[in-house]
């Protein structure tokens, strides 16, 4: 009996190391500079440089990540049948409204039509750059495992917050103001 209440014990303390040690379910953050010349490796990792891509809108315009660098961008991975990404897109479209030129947000959709996503940016009268993801390689190279999924960029092209879930528009501005914008 002892043995197995110490198995038992020694199991939910490695169980407790690997969840706080991988960090996982929870928003993390890298607030430490970049120093000039110095080479980040790419992943979709927290203080590593984020993965370039270029996808096209609706409107078959093309929206490149690397030609973002001075500005934070806000990826959002989300799909039309999600509702908790339903209940964010007001906090997005605020966000893109108030008319802030240090700040790009940008709505990455899982792999759906061209009219499902027409029809979601009509029914919510959205107005900035929501992208196509044929196929889903972007979602895969940022290891989007479920929606909502939030990056936030910085203007170095650095990951600097990763969220997974409905994010409020208590925290996206937070996220925002820790990565030091300055609108």
């Amino acid at each position: 009996m002892i043995i197995l209440t110490a198995g038992l014990l020694i199991g939910a303390g490695l169980a407790v190391l690997i969840y706080y040690g991988l960090d996982l379910g929870r928003t993390r953050s890298n607030s430490s500079q970049v120093p000039e010349g110095v080479n980040l490796p790419v992943s979709a990792a927290i203080g590593a440089a984020a993965p370039d891509f270029a996808l096209r809108d609706v409107d078959d315009h093309v929206f490149k990540l690397s030609e973002m660098r001075g500005k934070i961008v806000v990826l959002n991975f989300w799909a039309t049948w999600c509702e908790p990404c339903k209940l964010e897109m007001p906090f997005f479209e605020r966000l893109h409204s108030s008319g802030r030129s240090d700040l790009e947000i940008w709505a990455v959709n899982f792999d759906e039509s061209p009219e499902q996503v027409t029809n979601f940016i009509e029914e919510f009268n959205l107005s900035f750059p929501i992208l196509l993801d044929p196929g889903g390689e972007v979602q895969n190279l940022y290891r989007v495992r479920g929606y909502p999924t939030t990056y936030l960029v910085d203007e170095n092209g650095v990951i600097k917050f990763h969220h997974i879930g409905l994010i409020t528009e208590t925290q996206l501005g937070s996220y925002i103001d820790k990565m030091g914008a300055t609108e």
